[in-house]
């Protein structure tokens, strides 16, 4: 038996068409794919097989997640889909001092390992096809907490790690990226890297390392990422980097997670949400520059700081009109973690003296309650778009500090312009917003997609990052009647080039996740 007829017995193949349509989209569908094969790895071997098959008919291979982004990564421009759906139990037995935790939910079986290390660290062993709020269910059951919140808690854990995903919480906790301590990643060679945090660094931009075999030379491209703290475009680099930073955040391209070991903390005894509704948006931007001050010193224990303006409160007020004052033009929502009940109402009373400087309403809220009215404006917005039958056109800029104001202002001069409805929301803590375009048509829509250029450009002009969050996947951009990379907003030819290069380092055969972060025509 030849190598190319071993892989394929040792997989399960789909080949019928409906099936694999399921796969061919995203959240967005701003891009549709096509493919030839499905395959729905279980297991570590699995994923070695799957790749080894690809190199052997030289088909590339898209790998697929929950299929909740909106940049096209998990898009099949050909080839084979390999999806991870099914890959949700992790092939490990645990030591002395940890525990294999299960749970079935829908017919589907999901395991991780809880274990403590001897710093007293605590941490959880899990595979990639894991759903965040399976995992996170799994975790605070132990009296746990992983802290790192993507707004879509059906996104799987593998996805959260190929694209560095945060949420509201990034403000106090960070993002993906800090909470990853170790990876099993198969290469697209088909070998497999069992990395671990601080124990490979790149010198002077460069590292060599063996795996299974296999010799490795890596050099990074001298490219400098924006100064925010927020950034999801491009590869991580930085000078004398660990290693495992390199995959974190590399959309697919350079790997398949197979196994991901993250740090958790102990669950704070209480998290709270104040809404706070403000008569003019101006006040509510001050009021947030203000607190994340005071959070940042220490005096009030706040986990997130969430902005929606007076275009984001009018589309949920109807559906909230007990809970969102008349005269509101503008919410900020804050998240606060306390020991005790008496903690939280001192946090609370705390908070009012600068709530009332700015004329201001406030309401104590359970989390669940408020996530509810959070998420209420993204499912508003869904129905808008879907009514009309159009698309929104969305932005995930976040800018330096000392630029923000000028961002933000920016925003509303250019929505105001365009004369489409919009709406402004999102991490005002991290100074990172979103900025939703509502065509009503297609006239609108094309304006909105010229209108949207002018706002990345001005978020690089000010020193930012045209993707803080979602990453940039396959998503282009048309100027002029041509057909521009989003990511060429930020990086000139040269470097995205040399982005190229050090993914044919690893991707020898070009067959992984290809049209992510770096254009095709890049490696023509």
């Amino acid at each position: 038996m030849n190598n190319k007829q071993y892989y394929k017995e040792n997989l399960e193949i789909i080949l019928n068409k409906e099936k694999i349509e399921n796969y061919l989209t995203d959240e967005s569908r701003i891009i549709k794919g096509y493919a030839d094969e499905l395959i729905l790895a279980k297991s570590e071997i699995d994923v070695i097989n799957a790749i080894k098959y690809a190199i052997s008919q030289r088909k590339r291979i898209t790998v697929s997640g929950a299929g909740t982004g909106i940049t096209g990564s998990r898009v099949p421009l050909g080839g084979i889909v390999l999806s991870m759906e099914d890959f949700t139990e992790i092939d490990k037995k645990p030591n002395q001092k940890e525990e294999l935790i299960t749970i079935e939910e829908d017919g589907k079986k999901y395991s991780i390992i809880i274990g403590e290390d001897e710093k007293s660290e605590y941490y959880a062993i899990a595979p990639p096809g894991i759903p965040l709020k399976i995992f996170k269910k799994l975790v605070e059951n132990k009296n746990l907490f992983y802290p790192p919140d993507p707004t879509e808690s059906s996104s799987f854990l593998g996805g959260n790690v190929a694209t560095n995903a945060s949420g509201a919480r990034t403000f106090k906790y960070g993002s993906t990226r800090d909470y990853v301590r170790r990876l099993r990643i198969v290469l697209p060679t088909g070998n497999v890297l069992d990395i671990r945090r601080g124990e490979h660094f790149f010198n002077k931009n460069k590292i060599e390392l063996t795996v299974e075999g296999l010799d490795i030379k890596l050099e990074l491209p001298n490219y400098k990422m924006p100064n925010v703290e927020k950034n999801a475009a491009g590869y991580y680099i930085k000078e004398n980097m660990d290693l495992i930073d390199l995959f974190i955040g590399s959309e697919g391209t350079l790997g398949v997670i197979t196994e991901i070991e993250v740090k958790l903390i102990k669950k704070p005894n209480l998290i709270n949400a104040i809404f706070v509704y403000f008569d003019e948006e101006l006040k509510a931007v001050e009021f947030a520059k203000l607190i994340r001050m005071k959070a940042k010193n220490g005096e009030i224990p706040i986990s997130s700081i969430e902005f929606f303006d007076e275009n984001s409160v009018n589309f949920i007020r109807n559906k909230y009109s007990d809970k969102i004052p008349s005269n509101s033009k503008a919410i900020i929502d804050l998240e606060i973690e306390s020991k005790t009940a008496e903690d939280r109402d001192r946090h609370f009373e705390n908070l009012l003296k600068y709530i009332d400087e700015f004329d201001a309403e406030a309401y104590l809220l359970e989390v669940d309650e408020a996530k509810e009215i959070r998420h209420a404006l993204p499912q508003s917005v869904n129905n808008f778009i879907k009514i009309h039958g159009t698309k929104k056109v969305a932005t995930d800029i976040a800018v330096p500090e000392e630029n923000f104001f000028e961002m933000y202002k920016y925003y509303h001069e250019v929505g105001k312009a365009s004369k489409i409805k919009y709406v402004l929301f999102g991490h005002i803590g991290n100074f990172h917003l979103h900025f939703n375009f509502l065509p009503s048509n297609k006239e609108e829509l094309e304006k909105a997609e010229r209108y949207v250029i002018l706002l990345w450009r001005k978020g690089v002009e000010l020193g930012g990052t045209i993707s803080a969050e979602h990453g940039v996947g396959k998503k282009y951009y048309v100027e002029n009647g041509t057909k521009k990379p989003l990511i060429s907003l930020m990086y000139d030819k040269q470097t995205i080039l040399k982005l190229a290069e050090l993914k044919k380092t690893l991707d020898r055969y070009l067959i992984l996740n290809i049209g992510n972060i770096i254009p095709e025509e890049f490696f023509k």
